[in-house]
């Protein structure tokens, strides 16, 4: 059977492929809404016990055969899309996936955040059907955490509290393990173990080349990664030994983005600012608020705030150093603070697959700046890497914004790159054309674009809004579109 599927797919063009996994992935949807139903019909009329099982996992592990993981994941499912059938819709018209649908899950059964899933059920669902399912696990954890900071703080500080690391030599071996920390000092490890794997990958590079010249590309590496990663937690040991005493510490490793509304909040809160307290705050919504590392990783904002004291990251919301970031049609290429506050906007390569980290990404033009005047701003930023740069030039692709803030890339036909199933986005600009803009002038020292607070604010709910004049000038650099 396999090898007669095989057979007939083997000469296929790659859209006749295309086609053919795209049926077959409705199929699958749709069979994992059926069990969804079914499942969602024996639990609740508990007709497990026909079959002599305690609950609906026992059943599932029976009937199905699967492990008691997936069979708590198929329930998961099932009593979410029991209580959302739009959600159960969206899988089984294969807008979605069950992968997508556990994600929810999660959130969905959540002590806390839960019992606010109801309130933003439509907006987490269409979230699942845009992003990419590493984007959608981020943005699931930060509704929890915004949904129940004082739980989401409760684990950061247990974590904290319950840190260990250890470093033991077993018959000649060496076994490393580290657990725990604040969100702030493990992205700054990771960081740095990232950049030491980096730079033994150049020393292959350098190393290869030097012995093999122009045929280098054709020639293995000397180490594998494996290897690479453990000779950079050498030399990371090394360094801290052989590091001068007088040593200074590196531009900030870990870069946070916080809103304006939590900003102001932890400061009023830790009585950094006064605020009027007859102002009666009102409900936000927290998929509008940020307090996060540029990698995802949510960092609640008291532990930001500590951060911020400290000097050990560098804050992103507004620039404290009067840095114009919009350079208009003056200059072609992104580099510099544009270039940093840029890659900031998003976690990876913006062509949907790629993980390549943002960091390492080229930072290309949404509208062209040649053939659209495409300014050299943020608003018109999209990084991807190397590869795929590259492709988007060679294979004329063009990049449009949603109305949510993300990008897009378009083929010359007008067709969408996305996912198997799912809709077209809605668009922000409805012609596709590229994206309006005022005519720029930059003198010697250009002008930065200035708003005012109460204009920047104007749809918070927050009570700390009122602790700062309204008419008062802010310069930002506007990471909503991450």
């Amino acid at each position: 059977m396999f090898a007669a599927f095989v057979d007939d797919l083997a000469g296929a063009s790659t859209a006749d492929l295309d086609a053919a996994l795209a049926a077959a992935k409705r199929s699958r949807d749709e069979a994992d809404m059926r069990i969804a139903a079914i499942t969602a019909v024996v639990d609740s009329r508990q007709l497990f016990q026909d079959h002599g099982h305690r609950s609906v996992t026992g059943y599932l592990k029976q009937q199905l055969n699967c492990s008691a993981v997936e069979a708590g994941r198929i329930k998961s499912r099932a009593r979410l899309i029991n209580r959302h059938p739009d959600i159960g819709d969206a899988l089984g018209a294969s807008r979605i996936g069950a992968e997508a649908v556990t994600q929810l899950a999660t959130a969905h059964k959540h002590p806390r955040a839960g019992e606010r899933f109801d309130e933003f059920a439509t907006m987490l669902t269409d979230q699942a059907e845009r992003l990419e399912h590493s984007d959608l696990v981020i943005a699931v954890k930060h509704f929890v955490n915004q949904a129940d900071p004082d739980g989401a703080f409760g684990d950061q500080e247990f974590h904290d509290q319950q840190r260990t690391a250890s470093v033991r030599v077993d018959s000649g071996a060496i076994d490393l393990h580290a657990f725990g920390g604040d969100p702030i000092r493990a992205v700054e490890m990771h960081t740095v173990f990232e950049r030491a794997v980096q730079a033994e990958a150049h020393k292959d590079f350098e190393a290869r080349r030097i012995e093999h010249g122009d045929d280098a590309l054709a020639h293995p590496m000397p180490r594998t990664n494996d290897q690479r990663k453990f000779d950079a937690m050498y030399e990371i040991f090394i360094g801290s030994v052989t590091a001068p005493a007088d040593g200074k510490r590196p531009e900030p490793l870990v870069n946070l983005v916080v809103d304006a509304g939590t900003g102001v909040d932890v400061l009023v809160r830790h009585h950094l600012l006064d605020v009027d307290d007859r102002v009666e705050a009102e409900p936000v919504d927290p998929l509008t608020q940020r307090c996060q590392t540029s990698t995802g990783v949510s960092v609640h904002p008291d532990a930001a705030l500590k951060a911020m004291i400290r000097g050990s990251v560098r804050r992103v919301v507004v620039d404290a150093h009067n840095v114009v970031i919009d350079m208009g049609r003056k200059q072609r290429l992104f580099t510099g603070k544009a270039r940093e506050a840029a890659k900031l906007m998003v976690v990876r390569c913006g062509h949907r697959g790629c993980d390549i980290p943002a960091e390492f990404c080229d930072v290309d033009h949404l509208d062209e700046w040649a053939a659209d005047t495409g300014a050299t701003d943020q608003v018109n930023s999209f990084p991807l890497c190397n590869g795929h740069d590259i492709w988007k030039h060679r294979k004329r692709l063009r990049g449009r914004r949603d109305s949510s803030g993300r990008i897009h890339l378009i083929r010359p036909d007008g067709t969408v790159i996305k996912p198997l199933g799912a809709r077209d986005p809605v668009w922000a600009e409805p012609d596709g054309s590229p994206s309006p803009r005022p005519e720029l002038t930059t003198p010697d020292q250009p002008t930065a674009e200035q708003t005012t607070w109460a204009e920047l604010t104007k749809n918070s709910t927050a009570a700390s809004r009122h602790t700062i004049p309204a008419d008062a000038l802010v310069q930002i650099i506007d990471l909503r579109a991450a």
